[in-house]
């Protein structure tokens, strides 16, 4: 097809050519966006709409300086607006101005994260062997049912909570009495 009787269609005003080339154009821009650029169906269709527009306005205006080139003009308008929607979609729109720009800073309380870490290592070093052993395998075990806590030890299910409580109040003990220091 002369894309080039396009343009003379414009300039002529001929209706029932431009409706014509209209659809030709239209379907052969939407097959390029599909293909080339991986558009949907909607945003091709939009795409290929909005580039013939701004082509008919360009020839109104006699802004075209090739009108033998209309098609590659055609296509490069329609991959320029199908890409700007695109950019537009992922933009972030915030509905209302945040407060402040930046996150509080929690420096002082990764501090005392670290420092209440330190301290419970350092308790957990008090303790008994058989404790730290018992203590250590629920710790690595978070999830275990205090029957098989107490299987693995050898122990009622009772005694394994009482146990349990027992090296976590002491954990706590030690950790109130090292965090006032």
């Amino acid at each position: 097809m002369n894309y080039s009787n396009f343009v003379t269609a414009v300039q002529n005003d001929d209706q029932k050519s431009l409706k014509e080339h209209y659809e030709v154009l239209t379907k052969v821009l939407c097959k390029f966006l599909l293909v080339r650029m991986d558009a949907g169906p909607e945003d091709a269709k939009d795409s290929a709409q909005n580039a013939i527009m701004f082509a008919v306005e360009k020839i109104k205006n006699d802004e075209l300086n090739h009108p033998d080139r209309i098609i590659n003009y055609l296509f490069a308008t329609a991959k320029h607006d199908y890409l700007k929607h695109q950019n537009k979609q992922k933009e972030i729109n915030y509905d209302q101005v945040p407060d402040s720009h930046s996150e509080e800073p929690d420096q002082l309380e990764n501090l005392l994260t670290e420092e209440r870490q330190s301290i419970l290592e350092r308790c957990f070093t008090e303790l008994q062997a058989k404790q730290k052993s018992f203590i250590s395998y629920w710790f690595d075990n978070p999830d275990s049912e205090a029957s098989v806590v107490a299987d693995h030890f050898g122990i009622s299910i009772n005694n394994a909570w009482t146990k349990k409580h027992r090296i976590i109040q002491v954990l706590n003990e030690c950790f109130k009495k090292n965090i006032n220091k």
